[in-house]
């Protein structure tokens, strides 16, 4: 019986809706503080006009960091678990540290190439996209860049678990 009521979900059931979103004036510090105080690995990038215009993931912020540092022979290196690419990369500890990148801009470094799906998509579909497109969250909007929610893989699991 359970699964006849997956088989109803849409998008709109799944999602997200209290969302901790970022501007893309804010800096790097601005997004990763926010990361790790709402416990979250991504945020919505919205405008002066409240549309979302990009996502900014903290592999983002660690692939721009080791993409513009200048290699240190004193820094450690430290295993993380790259999401997107599902595989492990070796980080320097100072890519943690924001000191030299703490100041860029969200615009800089976030996503503009937005995925996203209408509430009324089903979670099949959903499901279908994500894989496609090698994502761990999906934007849940209209066509006009209005932001209704976002699910992650993480909101498959609960609500499989929850069935």
């Amino acid at each position: 019986m359970a699964q006849v009521t997956i088989d109803r979900l849409e998008a709109a059931d799944l999602m997200q809706r209290d969302l901790v979103t970022v501007g893309p004036q804010d800096t790097l510090r601005d997004a990763l503080a926010l990361m790790t105080d709402n416990h979250v690995t991504g945020l919505p990038v919205m405008d002066d006009k409240d549309h979302c215009i990009g996502l900014i993931t903290a592999t983002d912020i660690l692939t721009y960091e080791q993409d513009h540092d200048e290699p240190d022979p004193e820094d450690h290196m430290v295993q993380h678990f790259n999401q997107d690419l599902q595989q492990w990369e070796s980080v320097p500890t100072s890519a943690f540290g924001m000191e030299e990148f703490g100041d860029v801009r969200v615009e800089e470094v976030m996503s503009a190439g937005l995925v996203w799906v209408e509430r009324e998509t089903s979670l099949k579909d959903l499901a279908a996209k994500m894989l496609e497109q090698k994502v761990h969250r999906v934007l849940v909007m209209d066509g006009h860049g209005r932001l209704y929610g976002i699910i992650s893989s993480f909101d498959f699991v609960r609500v499989l678990a929850e069935s």
